[in-house]
């Protein structure tokens, strides 16, 4: 990164850059993106474990029609369930976990999706990471979505390393992350979103575009490596 700027104009430029982009070429139309409900957030989730975005587009809306909230699906057999889910694989699984996390929420909350972290790792299956996409998405509370790829975004730009063996357990390393996401609740959604579009097709794990990508003059990854090797800014 430029020696002159400080890590706050630095911040602020990661911030503007990313949901810009975000707005032109982000994955802006996924349904569980464009929800204020905390139970099709919960679904996704869920539903997104080990398969693809393309495969649970096939089940989403399908399942949200068949069991627009907890209650409903409670009220359904778990075959009726893993008929629709099954598509996705581990439907056994899947069907079981989904019934467990509607009976807590109709048992102890009345059906209703807290908005209170504490309140929601209290539900079965859901962590830190899935309690932030509640938190952002159905509860307009800018939260960071801390998972692997936004982790390998943030230490690559801004050169830093978590010295935790499960990075996303880093105390630290959330502090930061919630330093970046802005306070308006539509921006935070968008640079959320737009962090781990990013890192999925610029900033991969593997072979990352760095030559072409659009933070290359604030990364602190790629200024090691446009030293190492020589490289111009193009």
């Amino acid at each position: 990164m430029p020696e002159s700027l400080t890590q706050n104009e630095k911040i602020r430029l990661f911030r503007e850059k990313i949901i810009k982009w975000y707005k032109e070429e982000g994955d802006r139309d996924l349904p569980w993106r464009n929800t204020g409900s905390g139970w099709a957030v919960l679904v996704a989730s869920f539903l997104l474990r080990k398969t693809t975005v393309a495969q649970v587009l096939k089940v989403y809306e399908a399942f949200l029609k068949k069991f627009p909230g907890p209650n409903d699906l409670l009220a359904t057999s778990e075959e009726k369930i893993k008929e629709i889910i099954k598509p996705l694989g581990i439907e056994h699984q899947r069907a079981r976990q989904l019934k467990e996390l509607a009976q807590t929420l109709s048992q102890k909350y009345g059906g209703k999706v807290p908005c209170a972290k504490d309140e929601l790792k209290k539900l079965p299956g859901v962590g830190d990471y899935i309690a932030a996409e509640v938190l952002l998405s159905a509860c307009n509370q800018p939260k960071p979505l801390l998972d692997r790829n936004m982790i390998r975004v943030v230490q690559r730009v801004f050169g830093i390393k978590s010295t935790k063996r499960r990075p996303h357990t880093d105390t630290e390393l959330w502090r930061f992350a919630e330093k970046l996401v802005p306070t308006s609740p539509e921006d935070a959604k968008n640079f959320n979103f737009g962090v781990l579009d990013f890192a999925r097709k610029i900033c991969t794990a593997k072979n990352p575009k760095c030559t072409a990508c659009f933070l290359k003059e604030v990364c602190n990854y790629y200024s090691e490596l446009k030293n190492k090797h020589n490289i111009k800014f193009s």
